[in-house]
This record gives structure tokens, C-alpha cells and sequence, in this order.
């Protein structure tokens, strides 16, 4: 790798500087522990096995944060890394998080749930990760430890991308825009914010088609949605045979889908906060199926009818290309008012989302949470050692059990499962899902079923099959 000129080489330095300016400032200012957050880290991982959020708690729900474009400067001189390595993509991106987070009133000590999404090239350099985030939390500036997943995946919209990460945050009592006099909600107001919900308020710049973030309201009900995929154009086709149609329609349906599942839960787009987008490799580029995608999301979001932009999160994966379907989507969404003939029970499933195979349904279109339940952010389980997937699946899902008996929590509390498959040919990824789908059935009963979303990926740490992350609500 060729020596930085000494002009960019004071350039990369000024940048880390202020950098670590920035953190030593907004560690101090996060000095006061947060009590409404509570860690669990046993294990003496990096990250805690479980966060609890107390109920009725403000949250912020950042988007997917990818590198700055000041990142340019540190690799110029390597076409291969434009915007640097994962190490330092990781770095830039947790530096730009914590900006954000100071944006609102928040620091690192204010976070509760971390998702990476590191990009195969040829592997995802998951060492590179960990050091990066290690340098930003359970430190001494620093001490706290959010729940955390790390998936390897394909791409980001941009080639050059190695690293995307999002945050969820929990607010002080005494910070944030929604707290009259403070600071923030000062200068919230006078950002002047169209919004479609009195339960968020939205960051951003006002010409994107997104937010980069929403800080949710006190006593906000949310609505958790399983993932979507494209359903066939031939409903009554034979077992193995299905017709999705162009990416066009396969996004359509994602969004037919979408409105559909959110009457049925007694909501619309306007309440809608968060989208996460996964768009598989198929006959068109990435970066094409990426605009169609956002040709759809128009017609639904940022625009005259619908002003709502919501917080996105957008990356590639192998997913079920293979099965011909190009996109998935799943989405948070928050209930206007605070009618409590709602929520008479802490979780209720809405609807049921369709089959992942012919072995009928999976789990609910959703869930829907009540504003007095206490949130539980609990780390990617994997099993501890290798083997089969079903060896696998039922160690996770044992990890994952004891962790949510931290807080006296079972898995018939969980309202929110996102399962991870490690890339495979697809006769292997048909068999390791259903493999799945049966040990989900015997694991959850139809009342206890949480909403589910399946993500085939490239890869996962210490290459193991399988990984659960779990959200769970208890009182």
C-alpha cells in the first residue's frame, strides 16, 4: 500500500483528532449513568447479552450509517478502498453515529442495541469490526455495553462501502426534543418538522427521502412487523414453481402487502418510523434494483399525500434470490393517540405473514406492543460450537433463553425474532429453513409466536450456520 503524501497525512490526522475530541467531550457529558437502561453482561463479551429499557421510555431509532465522504482522504491513493478499509469505515461510521447522537442529547452511554452489517470482500473482516467498536464502548470513557448483532453481507448501495451499522438509544428523563426547555427540543423547533405522528420527531435533511433518525415519544405503542417478500404471481402453482414478475412488482407487492398488514393493525403509513430493505443479487445490478425499490417507496412516503420519511436502513444480501424473489422488507411502525383498550396484553400478534415454504404459515404478520411494557434488546445468539443446523439452532436458541432469564424473561415473551442463515446452495438453505421452520413450531405455540423475519447472509462469526436476535416485551 503506497505512503500517504505528508499534506493527507496531516489531513487524516486532523480528522481523527477531532474525532477523538468529539468522544472525550460527549463521554463527559454522558458521565451520569442512564436509568432507564439496564445492561447484562455476564459473559464478558464485548457487548451485553441483554438490554432492558424501562416502559414507557424515549427512544431513538437511527438509519444505516455507512462511512463519510471525508473517508475519501484516508485511502485516495488505494482504488480498492476509497473509502478505507472495514476498520476504518467502522471507525468513521461509529465517529458519525455519535455526532447524531449529540444532535438529540444522547451519548454512547445511551445505547441499547447496535446491528453491523459487514460486506464480504471476499469475507467480512469481523476482526476489524470488533476493534473498532471496542474503542467506542466498554472502555473507560465509556463503560457502557449495548446489545449487539454483526452480520457478514454482500454489498451496500455503494460499491465501495464495507461497513453500515444502526443504532437504537434510550433517552434520560431529563434529555432529548421531546423534553420542554431542554436544549434539543429548542432546537427542534426551530427546525420547523413536518411530521405525520405527534409520537416522533424526525433528523434529517429535509431534501432526503429519508430520516436519519426518529426519537419516539414517552408511552409510545410500536407495531413490529416480520419480514415481507414479494408474493407469486401464481398463487396456485404447483410446489417449487413461482413467478415474482420484475423487481417492479415484486416492490409493489411488498408495499400492497405493507398497507394491508397495517390496517389490520388499525394503522397506515403516516405511523410508520422505521424500514430495513434487503435487496437480493438478482438479473439486474444492485444499484439498479436499489432505484426501482426507491420508485415504489415514493409513491408511499415523502411525498404530498404522505410527507412521512421514515428511518431507513438498505443493504444486499444472497437472501432468496434463488428462489427467484429480488427484496424483502420489514418495518416498525408507532400507534397514534394512547388508547389503552389497545393493550390489554403487553404483546398481541396481528394477522399472519405469508408461508416462507409449503409447510404453511411462520409466525404472525407482526406484533403489536404495549407502551407500558418493558423492552428487552438481546444479542445475536450463536451456538457455541459448530455442528448441524439443527444442533446449532437449538444451542442458540438455549443462549438465547438464558439470556432473557436475566431479567426473568422467557422466549414466549419474544416479540421479535431475526434469524440468520450462513450463505449455502440452495438445496442446503431449503433444507437448513425447514429444518427451522419445524423447531420454530415446536418451540413457540400459536399464542406465543413472535414476529419472525428469515435472512439468508454471506456469513456469520466463527462460521456458524445459524443466528438468532431476539426483541422481547415484558411487565
Amino acid at each position: 500500500m503506497k505512503t500517504l503524501p505528508t499534506h493527507k497525512l496531516g489531513f487524516v490526522l486532523a480528522i481523527y483528532g477531532t474525532t477523538a475530541l468529539l468522544y472525550v467531550v460527549l463521554a463527559f457529558m454522558g458521565r451520569n449513568d442512564n436509568r432507564n437502561k439496564e445492561s447484562f453482561d455476564p459473559s464478558q463479551l464485548p457487548y451485553a447479552d441483554i438490554v432492558a429499557v424501562e416502559p414507557g421510555s424515549e427512544l431513538f431509532f437511527s438509519w444505516g450509517v455507512t462511512a463519510s465522504p471525508l473517508m475519501k482522504e484516508i485511502a485516495r491513493s488505494s482504488v480498492e478502498n476509497r473509502y478505507g478499509n472495514t476498520y476504518q469505515q467502522s471507525y468513521s461510521v461509529l465517529s458519525q453515529l455519535t455526532s447524531d447522537l449529540a444532535e438529540v442529547g444522547l451519548s454512547l452511554r445511551d445505547v441499547v442495541n447496535v446491528r453491523a452489517y459487514i460486506v464480504a470482500d471476499p469475507e467480512p473482516d469481523f476482526d476489524a469490526w470488533n476493534q473498532a467498536f471496542s474503542e467506542f464502548f466498554g472502555t473507560i470513557e465509556n463503560p457502557n455495553k449495548p446489545a449487539r448483532t454483526s452480520l457478514g453481507i454482500t454489498r451496500l448501495f455503494h460499491s465501495d462501502y464495507r461497513v453500515e451499522v444502526e443504532f437504537t438509544a434510550v433517552f434520560p428523563d431529563d434529555r432529548g426534543p421531546h423534553v420542554p426547555g431542554t436544549r434539543q427540543h429548542e432546537r427542534y423547533e426551530r427546525l420547523g418538522r413536518i411530521e405525520t405522528s405527534e409520537k416522533w420527531k424526525s433528523y434529517g435533511r429535509p431534501i432526503w427521502p429519508m430520516s436519519t433518525g426518529k426519537a419516539t415519544s414517552a408511552n409510545t405503542g410500536y407495531f413490529f412487523s416480520s419480514s415481507l417478500r414479494p408474493l407469486s404471481l401464481l398463487p396456485n402453482a404447483p410446489p417449487g414453481f413461482h413467478m415474482y414478475g420484475t423487481t417492479a412488482q415484486q416492490s409493489a407487492s411488498l408495499f400492497t402487502q405493507m398497507s394491508t398488514q397495517l390496517k389490520e393493525a388499525g394503522l397506515d403509513f403516516s405511523d410508520v418510523f422505521f424500514i430495513r430493505a434487503c435487496v437480493y443479487p438478482g438479473a439486474q445490478s444492485i444499484a439498479k434494483s436499489f432505484a426501482t425499490f426507491n420508485q415504489e417507496y415514493t409513491k408511499h412516503f415523502n411525498n404530498s399525500k404522505n410527507p412521512n420519511r421514515p428511518t431507513r436502513t438498505v443493504m444486499s444480501t444472497p437472501g432468496f434470490n434463488y428462489r427467484k424473489q429480488e427484496l424483502s422488507i420489514e418495518y416498525y411502525a408507532a400507534y397514534p393517540g394512547e388508547d389503552p383498550g389497545l393493550f390489554k396484553n403487553t404483546k398481541l400478534k396481528i394477522g399472519s405473514t405469508p408461508a416462507v415454504s409449503s409447510q404453511g404459515v411462520l409466525g404472525p404478520a407482526g406484533t403489536q406492543v404495549s407502551p407500558d411494557a418493558q423492552l428487552l434488546f438481546v444479542s445475536g445468539s450463536i451456538s457455541s460450537e459448530p455442528g448441524d443446523l439443527e444442533t446449532e439452532a437449538l444451542s442458540a436458541l438455549s443462549i438465547l433463553q438464558k439470556r432473557l432469564q436475566l431479567k426473568d424473561a422467557t422466549l414466549d415473551d419474544c416479540v421479535h425474532l431475526r434469524v440468520y442463515f450462513a450463505s449455502a446452495d440452495d438445496k442446503t438453505l431449503d433444507t437448513r429453513i425447514a429444518t427451522w421452520e419445524r423447531i420454530y413450531r415446536e418451540t413457540f405455540s400459536e399464542d406465543s409466536a413472535p414476529a419472525i423475519t428469515l435472512l439468508p447472509i454471506v456469513s456469520l462469526p466463527n462460521e456458524r450456520l445459524i443466528e438468532i436476535e431476539a426483541m422481547a416485551a415484558i411487565r
